[in-house]
Protein backbone atom coordinates (compact mmCIF):
# COMPACT_ATOMS: atom_id res chain seq x y z
CA UNK A 1 0.00 0.00 0.00
CA UNK A 2 2.47 2.69 0.76
CA UNK A 3 4.48 1.98 -2.61
CA UNK A 4 1.47 2.50 -4.34
CA UNK A 5 0.61 5.72 -2.42
CA UNK A 6 4.39 6.64 -3.74
CA UNK A 7 3.70 5.61 -7.18
CA UNK A 8 0.81 7.87 -7.32
CA UNK A 9 1.90 10.59 -5.24
CA UNK A 10 4.83 10.59 -7.92
CA UNK A 11 2.49 10.14 -11.28
CA UNK A 12 0.65 13.24 -9.94
CA UNK A 13 3.82 15.27 -9.14
CA UNK A 14 4.90 14.40 -12.47
CA UNK A 15 1.48 15.36 -14.46
CA UNK A 16 2.00 18.89 -12.46
CA UNK A 17 5.29 19.32 -13.37
CA UNK A 18 4.43 18.67 -17.36
CA UNK A 19 1.16 20.84 -16.87
CA UNK A 20 3.40 23.87 -15.12
CA UNK A 21 6.16 23.13 -17.88
CA UNK A 22 3.34 23.26 -20.89
CA UNK A 23 1.89 25.98 -19.56
CA UNK A 24 5.13 28.01 -19.43
CA UNK A 25 6.11 27.10 -22.71
CA UNK A 26 2.41 27.91 -24.23
CA UNK A 27 2.61 31.44 -22.32
CA UNK A 28 6.40 32.06 -24.33
CA UNK A 29 4.84 31.12 -27.83
CA UNK A 30 2.26 33.50 -26.95
CA UNK A 31 4.57 36.53 -25.67
CA UNK A 32 6.86 35.46 -28.59
CA UNK A 33 4.00 36.38 -31.49
CA UNK A 34 3.15 39.23 -30.02
CA UNK A 35 6.72 40.66 -29.76
CA UNK A 36 6.73 39.62 -33.57
CA UNK A 37 4.23 42.49 -34.38
CA UNK A 38 5.30 44.70 -31.62
CA UNK A 39 6.87 47.72 -33.09
CA UNK A 40 10.71 47.79 -31.75
CA UNK A 41 12.44 50.24 -29.44
CA UNK A 42 16.03 49.10 -29.54
CA UNK A 43 18.46 50.92 -27.38
CA UNK A 44 22.20 50.08 -28.33
CA UNK A 45 23.63 50.49 -24.37
CA UNK A 46 27.18 51.16 -24.74
CA UNK A 47 28.32 49.78 -21.13
CA UNK A 48 31.64 50.42 -21.11
CA UNK A 49 32.20 53.91 -23.03
CA UNK A 50 29.53 55.57 -20.88
CA UNK A 51 29.34 56.52 -17.17
CA UNK A 52 25.75 56.62 -16.89
CA UNK A 53 23.93 54.56 -14.42
CA UNK A 54 21.53 52.39 -15.74
CA UNK A 55 18.62 53.29 -13.21
CA UNK A 56 19.01 56.41 -15.63
CA UNK A 57 18.18 54.37 -19.19
CA UNK A 58 13.65 54.17 -19.91
CA UNK A 59 13.28 50.05 -20.33
CA UNK A 60 10.04 51.11 -19.81
CA UNK A 61 9.77 52.93 -22.95
CA UNK A 62 12.27 50.03 -24.95
CA UNK A 63 11.68 46.55 -26.29
CA UNK A 64 15.20 45.70 -26.47
CA UNK A 65 18.21 46.50 -25.33
CA UNK A 66 21.82 45.98 -26.82
CA UNK A 67 24.30 45.99 -24.84
CA UNK A 68 28.08 46.50 -25.95
CA UNK A 69 30.18 45.34 -26.84
CA UNK A 70 31.19 41.44 -26.31
CA UNK A 71 34.53 41.44 -27.61
CA UNK A 72 35.75 37.98 -29.40
CA UNK A 73 39.56 37.01 -29.69
CA UNK A 74 41.16 35.53 -32.26
CA UNK A 75 41.75 31.63 -30.68
CA UNK A 76 37.57 31.62 -30.22
CA UNK A 77 37.76 33.09 -26.32
CA UNK A 78 35.91 36.30 -24.91
CA UNK A 79 37.56 39.29 -23.35
CA UNK A 80 36.16 39.63 -20.21
CA UNK A 81 33.31 42.09 -19.47
CA UNK A 82 34.93 44.88 -17.83
CA UNK A 83 31.54 45.96 -15.89
CA UNK A 84 29.61 42.32 -15.23
CA UNK A 85 27.58 43.84 -12.10
CA UNK A 86 26.46 46.43 -14.47
CA UNK A 87 24.72 43.99 -16.97
CA UNK A 88 23.74 41.80 -14.28
CA UNK A 89 21.96 45.27 -13.10
CA UNK A 90 20.59 46.19 -16.41
CA UNK A 91 18.97 42.37 -17.07
CA UNK A 92 17.37 42.66 -13.85
CA UNK A 93 15.63 46.39 -14.90
CA UNK A 94 14.83 45.17 -18.33
CA UNK A 95 12.97 42.56 -17.52
CA UNK A 96 11.04 43.82 -14.47
CA UNK A 97 10.13 46.57 -17.49
CA UNK A 98 9.04 43.94 -20.12
CA UNK A 99 12.23 44.72 -22.27
CA UNK A 100 14.37 41.88 -23.46
CA UNK A 101 18.57 42.42 -23.34
CA UNK A 102 21.16 41.37 -26.12
CA UNK A 103 24.32 41.29 -26.36
CA UNK A 104 26.42 43.21 -29.01
CA UNK A 105 29.10 40.70 -30.49
CA UNK A 106 32.36 43.32 -31.45
CA UNK A 107 31.37 46.57 -33.01
CA UNK A 108 33.71 48.65 -35.48
CA UNK A 109 37.26 48.51 -32.87
CA UNK A 110 38.75 47.70 -29.83
CA UNK A 111 41.17 49.17 -27.85
CA UNK A 112 42.23 51.32 -31.37
CA UNK A 113 42.04 48.36 -33.49
CA UNK A 114 39.75 47.17 -36.02
CA UNK A 115 37.85 43.86 -34.75
CA UNK A 116 37.40 42.42 -38.71
CA UNK A 117 40.52 40.72 -38.65
CA UNK A 118 39.71 39.23 -35.41
CA UNK A 119 36.59 37.70 -36.49
CA UNK A 120 38.46 36.41 -39.57
CA UNK A 121 40.93 34.70 -37.00
CA UNK A 122 37.67 33.39 -34.96
CA UNK A 123 35.89 31.66 -37.91
CA UNK A 124 38.42 30.60 -40.37
CA UNK A 125 38.21 27.25 -38.60
CA UNK A 126 35.39 24.94 -37.82
CA UNK A 127 37.36 23.98 -34.03
CA UNK A 128 38.10 27.95 -33.44
CA UNK A 129 34.02 29.03 -34.67
CA UNK A 130 32.90 26.22 -32.21
CA UNK A 131 34.78 27.48 -29.31
CA UNK A 132 33.36 30.69 -30.10
CA UNK A 133 29.73 29.83 -30.14
CA UNK A 134 30.25 27.37 -27.11
CA UNK A 135 31.46 30.84 -25.22
CA UNK A 136 29.03 32.91 -26.37
CA UNK A 137 26.44 30.72 -25.28
CA UNK A 138 27.46 30.12 -21.90
CA UNK A 139 27.72 33.72 -21.26
CA UNK A 140 24.36 34.06 -22.42
CA UNK A 141 22.93 31.97 -20.41
CA UNK A 142 25.00 33.10 -17.35
CA UNK A 143 23.56 36.40 -17.41
CA UNK A 144 19.98 35.29 -18.08
CA UNK A 145 20.09 37.62 -21.86
CA UNK A 146 17.34 36.95 -24.74
CA UNK A 147 19.96 37.25 -27.21
CA UNK A 148 23.16 38.11 -29.15
CA UNK A 149 23.55 40.99 -32.16
CA UNK A 150 25.87 39.85 -34.93
CA UNK A 151 28.37 42.97 -35.46
CA UNK A 152 31.58 41.84 -37.45
CA UNK A 153 32.35 45.24 -39.32
CA UNK A 154 32.35 43.77 -41.96
CA UNK A 155 33.20 40.24 -44.05
CA UNK A 156 34.41 40.64 -47.05
CA UNK A 157 34.67 38.42 -50.17
CA UNK A 158 37.60 36.10 -49.14
CA UNK A 159 35.37 35.94 -45.11
CA UNK A 160 31.92 36.00 -46.14
CA UNK A 161 31.67 32.10 -45.56
CA UNK A 162 33.02 32.29 -42.56
CA UNK A 163 30.56 35.18 -41.44
CA UNK A 164 27.68 32.71 -43.07
CA UNK A 165 28.56 29.61 -40.74
CA UNK A 166 28.87 31.55 -37.81
CA UNK A 167 25.44 33.09 -38.31
CA UNK A 168 23.80 29.58 -39.16
CA UNK A 169 25.69 27.78 -36.28
CA UNK A 170 25.44 30.51 -34.11
CA UNK A 171 21.36 31.10 -34.47
CA UNK A 172 21.38 26.93 -34.25
CA UNK A 173 22.91 26.79 -30.73
CA UNK A 174 21.05 29.93 -29.80
CA UNK A 175 17.55 28.35 -31.07
CA UNK A 176 18.67 25.25 -28.53
CA UNK A 177 18.26 27.61 -25.37
CA UNK A 178 15.27 29.35 -26.68
CA UNK A 179 17.30 32.86 -27.34
CA UNK A 180 17.72 35.39 -30.77
CA UNK A 181 20.18 36.18 -32.98
CA UNK A 182 20.42 39.74 -34.62
CA UNK A 183 22.79 41.67 -36.45
CA UNK A 184 23.68 44.95 -37.11
CA UNK A 185 24.29 45.45 -41.19
CA UNK A 186 24.77 48.73 -43.30
CA UNK A 187 22.11 51.28 -45.19
CA UNK A 188 22.36 51.74 -48.35
CA UNK A 189 22.24 55.20 -50.56
CA UNK A 190 19.53 53.61 -53.22
CA UNK A 191 16.79 51.02 -52.87
CA UNK A 192 18.28 48.49 -55.26
CA UNK A 193 22.12 49.44 -54.87
CA UNK A 194 24.00 48.42 -51.34
CA UNK A 195 27.18 48.87 -50.60
CA UNK A 196 29.55 45.87 -51.47
CA UNK A 197 29.23 44.61 -47.85
CA UNK A 198 25.74 44.78 -47.65
CA UNK A 199 25.46 42.67 -51.08
CA UNK A 200 27.79 40.06 -50.16
CA UNK A 201 25.48 39.17 -47.00
CA UNK A 202 23.77 35.86 -48.30
CA UNK A 203 20.20 34.72 -48.03
CA UNK A 204 21.42 31.95 -45.31
CA UNK A 205 22.55 34.86 -43.42
CA UNK A 206 19.87 36.76 -43.44
CA UNK A 207 17.62 34.26 -43.10
CA UNK A 208 19.29 33.59 -39.19
CA UNK A 209 18.26 36.59 -37.97
CA UNK A 210 15.58 37.16 -35.95
CA UNK A 211 15.56 40.78 -36.82
CA UNK A 212 18.35 43.46 -38.13
CA UNK A 213 19.50 46.52 -37.12
CA UNK A 214 19.74 48.74 -39.79
CA UNK A 215 23.02 51.10 -39.69
CA UNK A 216 21.98 54.38 -41.52
CA UNK A 217 24.58 56.79 -40.70
CA UNK A 218 27.82 57.59 -40.57
CA UNK A 219 27.74 58.28 -44.66
CA UNK A 220 29.71 61.67 -44.65
CA UNK A 221 30.02 64.74 -42.56
CA UNK A 222 27.88 66.87 -43.88
CA UNK A 223 25.05 64.19 -44.53
CA UNK A 224 25.93 62.36 -41.51
CA UNK A 225 22.09 60.69 -41.84
CA UNK A 226 19.63 62.55 -43.94
CA UNK A 227 15.85 61.42 -43.69
CA UNK A 228 16.75 60.03 -47.64
CA UNK A 229 18.78 57.87 -46.61
CA UNK A 230 16.97 56.58 -44.11
CA UNK A 231 14.31 55.66 -46.37
CA UNK A 232 16.07 54.13 -48.93
CA UNK A 233 18.25 52.03 -46.67
CA UNK A 234 14.44 50.80 -45.83
CA UNK A 235 13.97 50.20 -49.03
CA UNK A 236 17.25 48.28 -49.96
CA UNK A 237 16.54 45.64 -47.19
CA UNK A 238 13.06 45.24 -48.07
CA UNK A 239 14.33 44.61 -51.36
CA UNK A 240 16.49 42.09 -50.45
CA UNK A 241 13.56 39.74 -49.05
CA UNK A 242 13.80 40.80 -45.80
CA UNK A 243 9.71 41.09 -43.98
CA UNK A 244 9.26 44.65 -42.89
CA UNK A 245 8.59 43.63 -39.26
CA UNK A 246 12.29 42.16 -39.59
CA UNK A 247 13.61 45.74 -40.55
CA UNK A 248 14.29 47.82 -37.81
CA UNK A 249 15.64 51.56 -38.90
CA UNK A 250 19.30 52.24 -36.81
CA UNK A 251 19.02 56.21 -35.90
CA UNK A 252 22.22 58.17 -34.67
CA UNK A 253 22.53 60.16 -31.49
CA UNK A 254 25.85 61.72 -32.44
CA UNK A 255 27.29 64.39 -34.51
CA UNK A 256 30.04 64.31 -36.91
CA UNK A 257 32.72 65.75 -37.63
CA UNK A 258 32.83 66.85 -33.97
CA UNK A 259 31.54 63.28 -32.24
CA UNK A 260 29.49 65.33 -29.61
CA UNK A 261 26.19 63.61 -28.49
CA UNK A 262 22.93 65.06 -28.65
CA UNK A 263 22.37 65.65 -24.96
CA UNK A 264 25.38 67.64 -24.85
CA UNK A 265 24.40 69.98 -27.86
CA UNK A 266 20.85 70.20 -26.11
CA UNK A 267 23.07 71.35 -23.17
CA UNK A 268 24.87 74.05 -24.99
CA UNK A 269 21.72 75.36 -26.41
CA UNK A 270 18.00 73.83 -25.91
CA UNK A 271 17.34 74.81 -29.60
CA UNK A 272 20.11 72.77 -30.97
CA UNK A 273 17.67 69.56 -30.34
CA UNK A 274 15.49 70.76 -33.26
CA UNK A 275 17.87 71.41 -35.66
CA UNK A 276 20.40 69.13 -37.69
CA UNK A 277 23.56 71.33 -37.43
CA UNK A 278 25.00 73.47 -34.71
CA UNK A 279 27.97 75.92 -35.24
CA UNK A 280 29.79 73.87 -32.59
CA UNK A 281 33.90 74.94 -31.89
CA UNK A 282 37.05 73.45 -33.20
CA UNK A 283 34.63 70.97 -35.34
CA UNK A 284 31.04 71.68 -36.51
CA UNK A 285 28.42 68.85 -35.57
CA UNK A 286 25.51 67.90 -38.31
CA UNK A 287 23.45 65.21 -36.63
CA UNK A 288 19.67 64.54 -35.75
CA UNK A 289 17.86 66.49 -34.13
CA UNK A 290 13.95 65.92 -32.96
CA UNK A 291 12.54 66.87 -36.05
CA UNK A 292 14.25 64.46 -38.15
CA UNK A 293 14.18 61.38 -35.77
CA UNK A 294 10.48 62.24 -35.45
CA UNK A 295 10.53 61.87 -39.30
CA UNK A 296 12.65 58.39 -39.06
CA UNK A 297 10.62 57.60 -36.56
CA UNK A 298 7.40 58.05 -38.83
CA UNK A 299 8.99 56.32 -42.07
CA UNK A 300 10.05 53.30 -39.60
CA UNK A 301 5.74 53.13 -38.60
CA UNK A 302 5.09 52.93 -42.12
CA UNK A 303 7.47 50.78 -43.77
CA UNK A 304 9.60 48.91 -41.60
CA UNK A 305 9.50 47.11 -37.53
CA UNK A 306 11.04 49.61 -35.20
CA UNK A 307 13.70 52.52 -34.73
CA UNK A 308 17.26 52.01 -32.98
CA UNK A 309 18.93 54.33 -31.25
CA UNK A 310 22.79 54.35 -31.00
CA UNK A 311 23.67 55.27 -28.43
CA UNK A 312 20.66 55.55 -25.73
CA UNK A 313 22.77 56.84 -23.30
CA UNK A 314 23.22 60.41 -25.50
CA UNK A 315 19.77 61.02 -25.38
CA UNK A 316 18.83 64.09 -23.10
CA UNK A 317 16.68 63.63 -19.91
CA UNK A 318 14.14 66.59 -20.23
CA UNK A 319 11.31 67.24 -22.40
CA UNK A 320 13.94 66.79 -25.73
CA UNK A 321 14.58 63.27 -24.92
CA UNK A 322 14.05 61.37 -27.97
CA UNK A 323 12.71 57.96 -26.25
CA UNK A 324 10.04 60.39 -24.91
CA UNK A 325 9.34 61.82 -28.19
CA UNK A 326 9.26 57.83 -29.96
CA UNK A 327 7.14 56.40 -27.12
CA UNK A 328 4.59 59.92 -27.15
CA UNK A 329 4.46 58.88 -31.65
CA UNK A 330 3.65 55.45 -30.50
CA UNK A 331 1.02 56.25 -28.17
CA UNK A 332 -0.86 58.69 -30.13
CA UNK A 333 -0.86 56.10 -33.15
CA UNK A 334 -1.25 52.78 -31.50
CA UNK A 335 -4.98 52.64 -32.45
CA UNK A 336 -4.58 53.76 -35.99
CA UNK A 337 -5.09 50.51 -38.71
CA UNK A 338 -2.21 50.32 -41.37
CA UNK A 339 -4.10 52.53 -43.73
CA UNK A 340 -5.24 55.19 -41.43
CA UNK A 341 -1.39 55.14 -40.17
CA UNK A 342 -0.28 55.96 -43.74
CA UNK A 343 -2.36 58.76 -44.29
CA UNK A 344 -1.33 60.33 -40.57
CA UNK A 345 -0.26 63.51 -41.02
CA UNK A 346 2.50 65.53 -38.54
CA UNK A 347 2.53 69.12 -38.59
CA UNK A 348 5.38 71.03 -37.13
CA UNK A 349 5.29 74.72 -36.45
CA UNK A 350 8.70 76.97 -35.95
CA UNK A 351 10.41 73.39 -34.93
CA UNK A 352 7.46 72.15 -32.45
CA UNK A 353 5.18 69.22 -32.98
CA UNK A 354 1.60 70.51 -33.11
CA UNK A 355 -0.53 67.62 -31.89
CA UNK A 356 -3.78 66.78 -33.65
CA UNK A 357 -5.72 64.35 -31.64
CA UNK A 358 -9.41 62.50 -32.70
CA UNK A 359 -10.51 62.77 -28.41
CA UNK A 360 -9.91 66.50 -28.24
CA UNK A 361 -12.59 67.03 -31.30
CA UNK A 362 -11.10 69.38 -32.83
CA UNK A 363 -10.37 67.69 -36.17
CA UNK A 364 -6.76 66.21 -37.63
CA UNK A 365 -5.55 66.88 -40.87
CA UNK A 366 -6.50 65.22 -44.08
CA UNK A 367 -5.25 65.60 -47.73
CA UNK A 368 -8.40 66.11 -49.90
CA UNK A 369 -9.37 64.56 -53.73
CA UNK A 370 -6.65 66.97 -55.14
CA UNK A 371 -3.81 65.98 -53.36
CA UNK A 372 -4.41 69.24 -50.69
CA UNK A 373 -3.54 69.34 -47.61
CA UNK A 374 -6.38 70.72 -45.24
CA UNK A 375 -5.80 71.58 -41.48
CA UNK A 376 -8.44 72.43 -38.90
CA UNK A 377 -8.56 76.10 -38.54
CA UNK A 378 -8.29 77.03 -35.41
CA UNK A 379 -5.26 75.24 -33.65
CA UNK A 380 -2.47 76.43 -35.86
CA UNK A 381 -3.34 79.83 -36.83
CA UNK A 382 -3.81 80.47 -32.65
CA UNK A 383 -0.44 78.65 -32.44
CA UNK A 384 1.07 81.61 -34.64
CA UNK A 385 -0.13 84.53 -32.39
CA UNK A 386 -3.06 84.92 -34.99
CA UNK A 387 -7.27 85.64 -34.01
CA UNK A 388 -9.48 83.65 -35.52
CA UNK A 389 -13.40 84.52 -36.03
CA UNK A 390 -16.16 83.32 -38.35
CA UNK A 391 -18.60 85.10 -39.80
CA UNK A 392 -21.79 82.90 -39.49
CA UNK A 393 -24.27 85.18 -41.47
CA UNK A 394 -21.21 85.43 -44.58
CA UNK A 395 -20.37 82.12 -43.95
CA UNK A 396 -16.80 83.36 -44.07
CA UNK A 397 -13.78 83.08 -41.62
CA UNK A 398 -11.23 86.19 -40.57
CA UNK A 399 -7.87 85.94 -39.60
CA UNK A 400 -5.90 88.89 -38.24
CA UNK A 401 -2.58 89.23 -36.79
CA UNK A 402 -0.05 92.43 -36.94
CA UNK A 403 -2.03 93.78 -39.40
CA UNK A 404 -2.15 91.05 -41.79
CA UNK A 405 -6.34 90.63 -42.66
CA UNK A 406 -6.73 87.55 -44.68
CA UNK A 407 -10.62 86.20 -45.52
CA UNK A 408 -11.55 82.57 -46.20
CA UNK A 409 -15.20 82.65 -47.70
CA UNK A 410 -16.16 78.43 -47.08
CA UNK A 411 -16.66 76.69 -50.17
CA UNK A 412 -15.31 79.29 -52.31
CA UNK A 413 -12.00 79.28 -54.57
CA UNK A 414 -10.84 82.45 -53.40
CA UNK A 415 -9.19 84.20 -49.92
CA UNK A 416 -8.98 87.87 -49.53
CA UNK A 417 -5.35 89.07 -48.29
CA UNK A 418 -5.66 92.80 -46.94
CA UNK A 419 -8.53 93.09 -49.42
CA UNK A 420 -6.87 91.65 -52.24
CA UNK A 421 -8.31 88.87 -53.59
CA UNK A 422 -6.50 85.59 -54.50
CA UNK A 423 -7.56 82.60 -56.51
CA UNK A 424 -6.42 79.43 -54.74
CA UNK A 425 -7.19 75.95 -55.54
CA UNK A 426 -8.15 74.19 -52.79
CA UNK A 427 -11.43 75.29 -50.81
CA UNK A 428 -12.11 76.18 -47.52
CA UNK A 429 -14.73 73.36 -45.85
CA UNK A 430 -16.51 72.98 -43.18
CA UNK A 431 -16.55 69.26 -42.24
CA UNK A 432 -17.66 67.43 -39.32
CA UNK A 433 -18.43 70.85 -37.63
CA UNK A 434 -15.44 71.75 -37.97
CA UNK A 435 -13.62 74.52 -40.10
CA UNK A 436 -10.66 73.45 -42.54
CA UNK A 437 -8.60 75.88 -44.42
CA UNK A 438 -5.85 75.43 -47.31
CA UNK A 439 -2.86 75.43 -45.10
CA UNK A 440 -0.27 76.87 -47.53
CA UNK A 441 -1.96 79.54 -48.94
CA UNK A 442 -3.35 80.97 -45.49
CA UNK A 443 -0.30 80.70 -43.31
CA UNK A 444 1.93 82.35 -46.71
CA UNK A 445 -0.17 85.43 -46.17
CA UNK A 446 1.29 85.69 -42.48
CA UNK A 447 4.68 85.32 -43.28
CA UNK A 448 5.20 81.98 -43.29
CA UNK A 449 6.86 79.32 -45.79
CA UNK A 450 5.56 75.39 -45.60
CA UNK A 451 7.82 72.27 -46.49
CA UNK A 452 5.66 69.06 -47.05
CA UNK A 453 8.02 65.68 -46.73
CA UNK A 454 6.41 62.90 -48.46
CA UNK A 455 7.96 60.13 -47.14
CA UNK A 456 6.69 60.96 -43.89
CA UNK A 457 3.61 63.15 -44.37
CA UNK A 458 5.16 65.66 -42.50
CA UNK A 459 4.32 69.35 -42.76
CA UNK A 460 6.90 72.03 -41.45
CA UNK A 461 5.56 75.47 -41.30
CA UNK A 462 8.73 78.15 -40.72
CA UNK A 463 8.48 81.77 -40.46
CA UNK A 464 10.39 83.76 -42.64
CA UNK A 465 9.41 86.93 -41.53
CA UNK A 466 11.73 89.78 -39.88
CA UNK A 467 9.60 90.16 -36.98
Amino acid sequence: MKRTKTKWTLVTTLLIISLFTTTCFADEIIKKEIKKDQFKVVGYYSGDLFNEPVEKLQTDKLTHVIYAFLIPQEDGTLVDLEKPEQLKQLVSQAHNDGAEVFIALGGWSYQGKPLAPVFEAAAASQEKTTLLIDNICALVEEYDLDGVELDWEHPNVNSIADYERLAVELKTALDLQNKELTAALNGAWSATEGPEVSKLITNACLESFSFVNVMAYDMNNEDHSPAWFAETSVDYWLNRGIPADKIVLGMPLYARPSWLQYRHLVEQNPQFAYSDYAPTVPLESYYNGLNTLREKTLIALKQAGGVMLFDVNADSGDKTSVILMINDILSRTKHLSKDELNKYITVIIDNKELVFLEEEGFGVPFIDENNRTLIPLRKPLEAIGATVSYDEKNHMVKVEKAGTNVTLPIGENIITVNGQEVKIDTKSIIKDGRTYIPLRVVLAAFGYDIEWHGNSATILILNNSKE
